[in-house]
């Protein structure tokens, strides 16, 4: 019996210890443990989905690039649009998370009549009322953040996206804080920010879109309040107005079903 017992406390050290040492050490975590990687190449980061078993877009690991691989404009081109899919899946579905939390403490707030954290939010979403603020904290469309991901970052492979880990062209008027871009016109001050994870260039456009007046209409048409496709709502987005639209539809249509 005393035998019994010892391999018995044997055994379940050594399982212990496996599960410790595969959750650490194997590239897909147990218990969906959220990691960050970055790659250099883009076969490497082509293996590592592989050997993650990422085929699928149903349920993608929570795995975040913090950059693309600097060589990602070498991959053939179906397979440089997958990899850029697979990059920004789980990126857009994280955001997206945190803004429903944030919605979700939101109605909690206004349950409790906590009126001072409540202006906080409202503050922060440009809202003039509580109502307004409800339609404004609410999640971005996965398709049109990918699509829209990809005609700024030409998937992923622009001077921006590569070195400033900016997604989606957005600017800033702080001086050094950015990349002047080459083409910039004598006299202006704009640079192209600079963003330290690809997360963080995700979190800036989506909070754009649900707090700046030019996207108003892409909000109400996401609340059900009007009628029409999301992408009507980003005229203002680009100077190319109603064409970029087009673009951004024709983008959704040719992306795999998420």
């Amino acid at each position: 019996m005393k035998k019994l017992f010892f391999s018995i406390i044997i055994i379940s050290f050594l399982v212990f210890d496996f599960f410790v040492i595969y959750s650490e050490f194997n590239y897909f975590p147990l218990f969906e443990k959220e990691i960050e990687v970055s790659f250099e190449s883009w076969k490497d980061l082509k293996n590592f989905f592989d050997e993650i078993g990422y085929t699928s877009l149903k349920n993608p690991p929570r795995v975040y690039l913090k950059s693309f691989p600097k060589d990602l404009k070498d991959a053939p081109v179906d397979v440089r649009k997958e990899l850029f899919v697979k990059i920004m899946l789980p990126i857009i579905r994280k955001v997206n998370s945190e803004i429903l939390a944030e919605r979700e403490k939101i109605i909690i707030l206004k349950k409790k009549g906590d009126l001072g954290k409540l202006r906080k939010f409202i503050k922060k979403y440009y809202a003039k009322s509580y109502d307004e603020l409800l339609i404004k904290v609410d999640k971005i469309p996965e398709d049109l953040a990918i699509a829209q991901a990809a005609i700024e970052s030409a998937w992923g492979t622009s001077k921006f996206a590569v070195y400033a880990n900016n997604i989606f062209g957005e600017w800033t008027y702080e001086p050094g804080t950015g990349i002047v871009p080459d083409e910039r016109p004598d006299g202006e001050i704009y640079e192209i920010e600079y963003f330290r994870t690809l997360e963080d260039s995700v979190r800036s456009y989506a909070l754009n879109l649900n707090r700046l007046p030019y996207y108003k209409k892409f909000r109400l048409i996401r609340a059900g309040i009007e009628k029409g496709h999301p992408a009507d709502g980003l005229v203002y987005y680009s100077q190319m107005r109603e064409k970029y639209v087009e673009i951004v539809k024709t983008v959704i249509k040719h992306l795999p079903k998420l």
